[in-house]
């Protein structure tokens, strides 16, 4: 089952001196907010998640995550735990699931907050498509990679609700894999040994939370997905 997903982090800041400061090594990023909807074969939506996980790590919302997302502390108020908001996200997913992602930066995130709280199954093996990259291809982006909005604009996409929200990113993201429609797609395995380990002096950072989302039209009758 393909579960296009989509998270909301926040990071490190000293608001004593206003700059951003040495996060905790083995989170860097704390998920804040799980985005997802569920697809079946022809990649129509059957399923939607969107839940608020209560800030732990960092506690207050990092002055650029505030600004970029017009989240308010009032909306954490009542939020579940990253572990039960995780637990009600695998319900959701089912066996198996491939997650569809904008970037390998929410894959990496992902892993590092569930080995944070030690949720990690043994041998545990994350499957993602990684859309950014075959949308950028598709469309012959030639700037590295493209954005969600830059996409989502580019192949027509209506855009209904402000992006920087997980669940709206999500949307976005199942709307361009729609619009392309492809046949086959490339499914990876996530490797935690990629994931560069920091130096402990963070430079400030102004603009630091992701890069975002991207599709064209046709109907299918089946996915073929390569491994």
């Amino acid at each position: 089952m393909l579960i296009v997903t989509d998270f909301e982090f926040n990071q490190a800041f000293d608001f004593v001196n206003n700059t951003s400061i040495d996060p905790i090594p083995e989170c860097r990023f704390e998920i804040i907010q799980i985005g997802a909807v569920k697809l079946d074969e022809n990649y129509n939506i059957v399923g939607r998640f969107s839940e608020f996980i209560k800030p732990n790590l960092y506690k207050t919302l990092h002055p650029f995550v505030k600004k970029i997302t017009c989240f308010e502390s009032e909306q954490f108020k009542d939020a579940l735990p990253f572990n039960e908001v995780y637990e009600n996200f695998r319900k959701f997913m089912g066996d198996e699931p491939v997650f569809v992602t904008w970037g390998k930066a929410d894959v990496q995130t992902l892993y590092t907050n569930l080995k944070y709280y030690d949720m990690l199954q043994c041998k545990v093996l994350i499957k993602y498509i990684d859309l950014q990259s075959i949308v950028s291809s598709k469309l012959n982006f030639k700037k590295g990679v493209i954005g969600l909005k830059n996409a989502v604009e580019m192949l027509n996409i209506e855009e209904t609700e402000p992006f920087h929200n997980a669940y709206n990113d999500a949307y976005y993201t199942a709307m361009i894999l729609k619009k392309i429609s492809p046949n086959n797609i490339k499914v990876n395995i996530f490797n935690p040994s990629h994931i560069k380990q920091k130096k402990t002096s963070v430079k400030p950072v102004t603009g630091i939370v992701k890069t975002r989302r991207k599709k064209s039209n046709r109907t299918k009758s089946s996915i073929k997905i390569e491994i």
